[in-house]
């Protein structure tokens, strides 16, 4: 209870790491294919996208260098709030619109190396990492020992690496030959969930462990949900088409 108003919020995106992580392997293994135009699941996306909210807007208000970060990364949630609505709605016909599910992962990862990138900026250069004026935790995860990953690897350098590791394999699920696609689409939501569960341990640690929580690590776990979201429905397809059926 020492940060009552972020740690509450760390525990409420910890349920939901929880539940996407569940939801996503449940989900994988059915032989139905993912409805993403409609029903429940459709709807899951942007409801788990308003958590990269409250906190991305009081990120916005420290200003300096963190403002075009935070300003970018709001972008990113707001798309992942408003597309998955216009598509269920039947407003728009645009290809972004009606493939969100499969252009929502590039656009995610634009948002995610925009977090890990300022954190890893932060971490080379010994610099403090800002939070918003009314959510500010950030300066004790920063200092405490579960800032590196093994005493060794920074977590924002780890978060950077996965990211770009995830789009090379959405270029080549979008991209490549034929022969590696749907390998592809499985690495991709394959990276989602260990992510997600990277992501529970360290949201976790923060109001339990810690006692206080980052408003960038929050927006990078609301980005890691997304992508797994994202990703579940090509990777069921994946798992359940074999090849006599392509």
């Amino acid at each position: 209870m020492q940060s009552p108003v972020t740690n509450t919020l760390a525990v409420v995106v910890l349920v939901a790491l929880i539940i996407s992580w569940v939801t996503s392997l449940i989900l994988s293994l059915r032989s139905v294919p993912v409805r993403t135009d409609r029903g429940w699941y459709a709807w899951i996306l942007p409801v788990f996208a308003l958590l990269g909210i409250p906190g991305t807007l009081d990120l916005l208000r420290a200003g300096g260098i963190t403002l075009p970060f935070a300003v970018l990364t709001l972008v990113v949630f707001i798309l992942n709030i408003v597309m998955p609505i216009l598509h269920m709605r039947g407003k728009s016909s645009h290809p972004l619109v009606v493939n969100w599910h499969r252009w929502a992962i590039p656009i995610s990862i634009v948002g995610g190396l925009i977090v890990s990138g300022y954190l890893t900026f932060i971490e080379a250069t010994n610099g403090s990492v800002v939070c918003g004026p009314l959510l500010d935790g950030c300066g004790d995860v920063q200092n405490s020992r579960y800032a590196m990953l093994f005493d060794v690897l920074p977590v924002g350098m780890l978060g950077f690496m996965g990211n770009m590791a995830i789009l090379a394999a959405w270029l080549a699920w979008q991209f490549g030959p034929a022969g590696i696609k749907k390998l592809s689409a499985l690495a991709i939501w394959g990276m989602a969930v260990f992510g997600v569960l990277l992501s529970a341990y360290l949201t976790f640690l923060e109001p339990f462990v810690i006692g206080a929580t980052c408003m960038w690590c929050i927006a990078s776990a609301v980005i890691m949900i997304i992508l797994l979201l994202a990703s579940t429905p090509a990777a069921q397809q994946a798992l359940t088409v074999t090849d006599e059926d392509e």
